[in-house]
């Protein structure tokens, strides 16, 4: 054994060590382009919400000028942002969930030779998603609602015309 070059010993230790980091890369592909789908939600949802806000400027308007209080309109913004983030989150949950099962359970068929490795919900990365899209959606809400709080009903009505 010590005059081919090509033969060696290795512990189960070495052996461990080193499928760990192979395994490494391609779970850290997989959280990188979870992070990825993220930013694009938070994007996608900065973009609804913004949209919404400036197409319903009039009807906000409208509003106003029927008798809508401040505090009523300030009320329907926040609980329209929550809304969205509530639909957001429950969308991810209800798509998400099960094509993770799927996936842990393909690439595990595929890597450990047919054993299915057991699904394990990210909790950390939902609550940081969660608390993400919340804190975010309130940040909106509130920045619309400082906006209408600088112009007066009657300059929001000529702007619109």
């Amino acid at each position: 054994m010590a005059g081919n070059a090509y033969l060696g010993l290795d512990t189960m230790a070495a052996k461990a060590e080193y499928f760990e980091q192979v395994d490494a890369v391609g779970f850290g592909s997989f959280q990188i382009l979870s992070w990825l789908i993220l930013l694009f939600g938070v994007v996608n949802l900065i973009n609804t919400t913004l949209s919404n806000q400036m197409a319903r400027r009039r009807e906000n308007s409208i509003f106003r000028a029927v008798g809508l209080t401040q505090r009523q309109l300030y009320q329907m913004i926040v609980c329209e942002g929550l809304c969205y983030a509530l639909t957001a989150a429950m969308m991810t949950l209800l798509v998400g969930v099960p094509v993770s099962l799927l996936a842990c359970r393909a690439v595990s068929a595929m890597t450990y030779g047919g054993k299915i490795v057991a699904y394990r919900f990210p909790f950390l990365e939902m609550g940081l998603f969660l608390l993400a899209l919340f804190g975010l959606e309130l940040i909106l809400s509130l920045w619309t609602i400082r906006r209408q709080k600088k112009c007066s009903l009657i300059e929001e009505m000529r702007a619109l015309e």
